[in-house]
């Protein structure tokens, strides 16, 4: 059984195989845990974690939602991991080119995720105010709640695909990425079993700017937007850690191969020249340009 529905900015796509009648139950479920992540760390809503998060003053403890705490923690160590180049302290920047929308309070523009303290019984406090976006990472989490309530509901096999962020368990799956030169193109890369892979480019989303196309992708170091100029995706076990590595591989390739290593993770670059692989193999089939 099959459903798709209009969820983090995207369209989500759930399958489950296996549970019998309870099928539809299963897919209802992984709806529920994808739209509940959604409200609790969308920065457009005004009573999300997020967003209370960002209206706090520097100083001031925040008590979030375990979820919301648990994905700040993935962060953190990503963040740590990459030195620096995985972010959720980069709104600013995001508002500054228009992909996020202003606030009516201010944030110090170079603040980092240092700044951000996590601290016991799930609560968090500015050091030096900052506002966090967890699109680069929250999406990847969404999918891996949707997956972990059609396995509690009895699903046997299935997949949740949300606009490029996917994940299967069960029987393996045959999988496709957009070519960045040609986005009605898919390029067949392997098949994918138990894992997630998460896919980003700038297919549709980039805008001109001064130095010419960016997309909604913040360099920390340089606290601007860049191009992703090529298709990258990463697989890895679980899709909050895909989601939140592609944006790794692209702004700190030199030492990207030794984090997708350490995370057990296989990334795919498609550029102009074709299709190129590094890290830990985790996608079966031959790989095709």
């Amino acid at each position: 059984m099959r459903r798709a529905r209009p969820l983090l900015g995207t369209i989500v796509e759930v399958t489950a195989e296996g549970a019998g009648d309870a099928s539809l139950a299963a897919i209802e479920a992984a709806f529920a845990s994808i739209a509940q992540v959604q409200r609790l760390m969308s920065f457009h809503d005004a009573s999300s974690d997020v967003s209370r998060i960002n209206s706090a003053t520097a100083g001031e403890a925040v008590i979030i939602d375990p979820h919301t705490s648990r994905v700040l923690c993935s962060a953190r160590t990503l963040s740590d991991l990459s030195d620096g180049a995985f972010d959720v302290t980069t709104a600013p920047v995001l508002v500054e080119n228009a992909y996020l929308p202003d606030r009516s309070d201010q944030a110090m523009p170079d603040a980092t995720y240092r700044d951000l303290d996590l601290l016991p019984g799930d609560r968090v406090c500015w050091r030096r105010k900052g506002w966090i976006d967890l699109g680069g990472i929250a999406k990847g989490y969404a999918v891996d709640c949707a997956v972990a309530a059609l396995r509690a509901h009895g699903a046997a096999a299935g997949v949740v695909n949300a606009g490029g962020d996917l994940r299967c368990f069960g029987a393996a799956q045959p999988v496709h990425v957009r070519h960045p030169c040609a986005p009605m193109r898919l390029v067949p890369v392997g098949w994918l079993a138990d894992a997630a892979l998460a896919t980003s480019a700038g297919y549709f989303s980039g805008i001109d700017g001064a130095g010419g196309q960016i997309d909604p992708l913040v360099d920390p170091g340089r606290r601007r937007c860049v191009s992703w100029e090529v298709s990258l995706s990463v697989a890895a076990r679980d899709c909050t850690t895909a989601d939140a590595l592609t944006k790794v591989v692209r702004l700190r390739p030199d030492i990207a191969p030794e984090i997708l290593l350490r995370c057990g993770a296989q990334a795919l670059v498609i550029d102009h020249q074709g299709l190129r692989s590094c890290g830990h193999p985790l996608l079966a089939g031959e790989l095709r340009g």
